[in-house]
């Protein structure tokens, strides 16, 4: 962003209110339209902020814990997404998306971005769905957006850990899956099944932490642009290139632990455990240990014939019984917020259930 940009006065939009959201983006698109930033009415500020002429939205992030930055997103970040999703689709003007995720949420907020490159209208049934990994689930259930799910040409997934056993069923059962790798800080998806789309650029430094560059990139953020360098963006996240060429995210940099004395990636972790039979989810923390530094916690979702025990030997077949959890929290079902992220400041307050 230019240090001489002028200032415009965001818009604030509640997120029920759909129709003004279109009309507001499709504005500041098109026809250089002030602003707009979708919030809840709880968090709502009595002084809407005020940002560079050249941004058309802002976005709250949706972290997994109570914080949030707003990223800062022009007209050509946004277009730049929509058409690198539409070529790799191959969506044709007229087709049409569904609306099944919060405005919020970036991911919400490009599908309503895509619908109006597309000229065309919203629908239930639309060629192209997105969904978070807990709504797939629930479809898969018998949930009642079942069927769109598998009439539709492409459903995208993303949001959060989209276990492999998911999107196995998933595909089972008729449904054209395509996972998603992104951020709001890219607009959104940039890696599909994979693969970085047109114009994305993937480099894992000495670390394995992932830097994109492309031209969907974000502007920066609100206050400070912590994380955008040289053209792109450094995420929190660890990924490795498997032989097959294809981007595997392998969790976040932020959630490497040490626990006595052994490295510990906690997302991989988690992939072994979302594994085993009768597991619906699971989410690791760490809690302080005299003994160990810091120790791992597991919450998992699931039936009550899953134990600590069950679990340590699951893991310990693939990775050091170092590495497995020393302490389970049973659930029935995850607590989540934004679009399907992990409460973890409500899980690191619940009562443990077995432990060694």
């Amino acid at each position: 962003m230019g240090a001489q940009s002028s200032l415009r006065e965001v818009v604030i939009f509640a997120p029920n209110q759909l129709a003004e959201i279109t009309t507001a983006l499709k504005s500041a698109l098109f026809d250089a339209g002030p602003p707009l930033l979708v919030l809840e009415e709880a968090v709502r500020p009595t002084d809407p902020p005020q940002v560079p002429s050249e941004v058309a939205l802002v976005v709250a992030t949706s972290g997994s814990t109570r914080s949030a930055k707003f990223v800062l997103h022009s007209a050509s970040t946004l277009l730049e997404s929509a058409r690198a999703t539409h070529a790799y689709l191959g969506a044709q003007p007229g087709e049409r998306w569904a609306l099944r995720l919060p405005l919020t949420h970036i991911a919400g907020l490009m599908v309503i971005v895509r619908s109006l490159l597309l000229d065309s209208a919203l629908s239930e049934n639309g060629e192209y769905q997105a969904v978070v990994p807990t709504q797939l689930f629930r479809a898969l259930q018998g949930g009642e957006t079942l069927v769109a799910l598998q009439n539709a040409k492409a459903v995208l997934v993303g949001g959060g850990p989209s276990e492999v056993k998911l999107i196995e069923e998933a595909r089972a059962a008729g449904i054209n899956v395509i996972t998603t790798y992104g951020m709001s800080e890219t607009a959104g998806g940039c890696v599909y099944n994979g693969r970085p789309l047109a114009g994305v650029k993937i480099v894992l430094d000495s670390a394995q932490q992932i830097f994109v560059s492309g031209p969907q990139v974000a502007l920066g953020y609100l206050h400070d642009s912590t994380g955008f360098q040289d053209g792109g963006f450094l995420t929190q996240d660890i990924g490795q290139w498997r032989e097959d060429g294809l981007l595997e995210i392998l969790g976040r940099a932020d959630e490497v632990v040490i626990s006595g004395g052994e490295k510990i990636l906690l997302g991989a972790i988690e992939e072994r455990i979302r594994s085993m039979p009768g597991v619906l989810d699971a989410h690791l923390f760490t809690r302080k240990s005299a003994e160990w530094g810091e120790e791992v916690v597991c919450a998992v979702a699931g039936g009550d014939s899953i134990t600590l025990s069950s679990i340590r030997d699951h893991v310990a077949e693939f990775f050091p019984r170092s590495s497995a959890p020393r302490a389970l929290i049973l659930l029935a079902e995850m607590p989540l917020r934004g679009i399907g992220k992990p409460d973890r400041d409500t899980l690191k307050g619940l009562p443990i259930t077995e432990e060694i």
